[in-house]
C-alpha cells in the first residue's frame, strides 16, 4: 500500500494515499460492516460454546431449546446422524445450509472461525 504519513508535532497526523486505494478500503470497511450487521450471536451462545468446548451448531441448538431428536427429525435424519454433525470438526456446506435453515440462522452463524 502506497501511503504517505504526514507528521505534526512529532506525531502521525494524516495519511495520504492514492484515491483508488482509499476507495478499496471504503469498500472493504462497508462489506465488513454489512456482514457484522447481519451476524449476531447472543452471549449465551458464545458462553455455551466455549464453556463446553462444543460447536456453534450445538450451542445454537441448546440456546434455541431444541433437542437433537427435534432437529434430526426436521432434517429427515436420525438423532445419531445429527449428533455426528454437531461433533464433526467440519461439515459439508450443503449440510450446514440445511441445519442453518432448520435452526433459522445464517450459515455464517454456524461456521464462524474461532
Amino acid at each position: 500500500m502506497n501511503v504517505q504519513v504526514i507528521m505534526q508535532d512529532g506525531r502521525p497526523a494524516f495519511a495520504v494515499m492514492p484515491f483508488a486505494q482509499y476507495e478499496q478500503l471504503l469498500k472493504k470497511a462497508e462489506m465488513t460492516e454489512n456482514q457484522a450487521d447481519k451476524l449476531t450471536f447472543p452471549q449465551e451462545v458464545i458462553d455455551y460454546k466455549y464453556d463446553n468446548n462444543c460447536s456453534f451448531i450445538k450451542a445454537w441448538r441448546v440456546y434455541l431449546k431444541k433437542t437433537q431428536k427435534e432437529v434430526a427429525e426436521a432434517l429427515g435424519i436420525t438423532q445419531s446422524a445429527y449428533s455426528q454433525i454437531e461433533n464433526a470438526e467440519s461439515n459439508q456446506k450443503s449440510t450446514l445450509e440445511k441445519v442453518s435453515k432448520v435452526l433459522g440462522l445464517e450459515i455464517e452463524q454456524l461456521t464462524l472461525e474461532d
